[in-house]
């Protein structure tokens, strides 16, 4: 069995005694809120490159996104979603939230 090391004592702890991380749920994550996602999440659900990612964020035509304290860039699925919505439907209205 796998061990992990675990304090500054050196102690070992059971990889298979760690509770499993809470799974998500729907598109949103757990209880509704609106996940946030990497880039690297982004361009892999969009199948493009990371220069292409920028380069529509330089140009202001990609996903809207959020700029974290610590500078990290994420974007929220509500918003690729409704970003993807209005490239498939430019003519139509935004739907309401």
């Amino acid at each position: 069995m796998r061990t992990a090391r675990t304090g500054a004592a050196g102690g070992h702890a059971p990889l298979a005694s760690r509770p499993p991380l809470p799974r998500q749920r729907g598109p949103d994550g757990p209880a509704g809120r609106d996940q946030l996602l990497t880039i690297a999440e982004v361009i892999a659900e969009l199948r493009v490159s990371r220069t292409t990612f920028y380069r529509w964020r330089r140009q202001g035509t990609g996903p809207p996104a959020v700029r974290l304290p610590g500078g990290g860039v994420r974007i929220r699925r509500s918003a690729l979603r409704q970003w993807l919505h209005r490239l498939d439907n430019p003519a139509q209205e935004e739907p309401a939230p």
